[in-house]
């Protein structure tokens, strides 16, 4: 038989890796856990997430929706404003004006307004109607007569 020195510790107990505290000492306290570190990689992301989506929105604002919703010869349109109308149907109330042609010059609204070419292949036309996204740049010019 082998006898273990008093420098020898008794090995573990299974399911017992720590040993357990008397009821006169002090268990001491387990250091809390740090939060995990937020990546800047993931911050950067959303707010470039975010930048995309506002510029996003705000191109579609100022765009008219990327020409979505622009007429197309044969549609009618009512007047929201001097440079802004929207599509309606022909036999709606609401219909002012019937597009009749699409002149092929860009120009601003002021060129569009003085130009005596505007429209001046579509003879039955009586007004033109400009629409583009600022005043000072170049636009598009509907010819159009008044809605039956």
């Amino acid at each position: 038989m082998t006898q273990t020195g008093p420098d020898v510790q008794p090995p573990a107990q299974p399911g017992q890796p720590y040993q357990q505290w008397g009821p006169d000492q002090q268990q001491p306290a387990t250091p809390p856990v740090p939060a995990p570190a937020k990546s800047k990689g993931k911050k950067i992301a959303s707010i470039a997430g975010a930048v995309v989506v506002a510029g996003g929105l705000a191109a579609f604002r100022l765009t008219g929706g990327f020409g979505a919703g622009d007429p197309d010869v044969g549609d009618c349109v009512q007047m929201k404003g001097d440079t802004d109308f929207t599509v309606v149907d022909c036999t709606s109330a609401d219909a002012e004006y019937k597009v009749v042609g699409i002149d092929d010059k860009e120009q601003t609204f002021a060129d569009s307004q003085n130009d005596p070419e505007t429209c001046a292949k579509f003879p039955e036309w009586e007004v033109a109607l400009w629409i583009g996204d600022m005043i000072t740049e170049p636009g598009t010019t509907y010819c159009a007569v008044p809605a039956a």
